[in-house]
């Protein structure tokens, strides 16, 4: 890991303090629950209250399932402004309604609202108490979710290529009641790599605007991905 990183570990992670309307936090906001399951079966996204940085990774386990509803645990990524929760932020009653997001549901990826494709070798609506679903970002930027600790595949990539902050989330609907944080992390990036993400993202990833004012080493660190 670079000197200039820290790992931000499992004990300093929870849930958001912005949540869907029928969300109960406890445990120390590490635990969420939909209340009124048996009645309601939405408004339960909970994110994470830090966003991820780096190589991340953040996992839930399932407490407790409902009967009697179809749908169970969605999860995902949000692409979110740093100011957007500050601004009292809603979300939405059903996670693949947000922008800017993967929403892996049911065999089913979101890719904001537009998009729909196949993912995963497990149905999500077959997830039972004890079961782990996460998910894990690599430094590059791919995203792939996880059950159990097994890696469903790659969901996207470069998810960290624009200035917005990213939030993984959870949505209990349906089926899904209540879940706990069981491992997350964050091994952020260094402010070297930031800064190059900043001035990268400025030139639309076109490093060879910079070539009549750069040295060959510093356009060699700009282009090396």
């Amino acid at each position: 890991m670079n000197s200039q990183e820290s790992n931000v570990p499992n004990n300093q992670f929870t849930f958001h303090r912005i949540h869907g309307s029928r969300i109960r936090l406890s445990n120390s906001s590490k635990t969420a629950t939909r209340l009124e399951a048996a009645k309601f079966y939405d408004n339960g996204v909970v994110y994470s209250a830090l966003p991820l940085s780096g190589h991340a990774k953040f996992v839930v386990q399932a407490q407790e399932l409902a009967v009697g509803w179809s749908g169970s645990f969605k999860i995902g990524v949000i692409l979110i402004s740093p100011e957007v929760f500050k601004d009292g932020f809603q979300p939405p009653r059903y996670s693949p309604a947000m922008p800017h997001s993967w929403v892996w549901s049911s065999l089913s990826l979101h890719v904001g609202q537009d998009l729909k494709i196949s993912y995963g070798s497990v149905n999500l609506e077959d997830l039972r108490k004890g079961d782990k679903l996460g998910m894990e970002i690599s430094r590059e930027g791919t995203l792939q979710f996880l059950v159990n600790d097994k890696s469903q595949g790659a969901a996207a990539t470069n998810v960290y290529s624009t200035d917005k902050l990213v939030y993984g989330f959870v949505d209990h609907y349906g089926q899904a009641v209540t879940s706990t944080i069981a491992e997350a992390f964050v091994n952020p990036f260094s402010l070297q790599h930031l800064c190059k993400r900043k001035i990268l993202t400025g030139l639309t990833n076109n490093v060879s605007k910079l070539e009549p004012f750069l040295p060959t080493p510093l356009l060699a660190f700009l282009a090396d991905t």
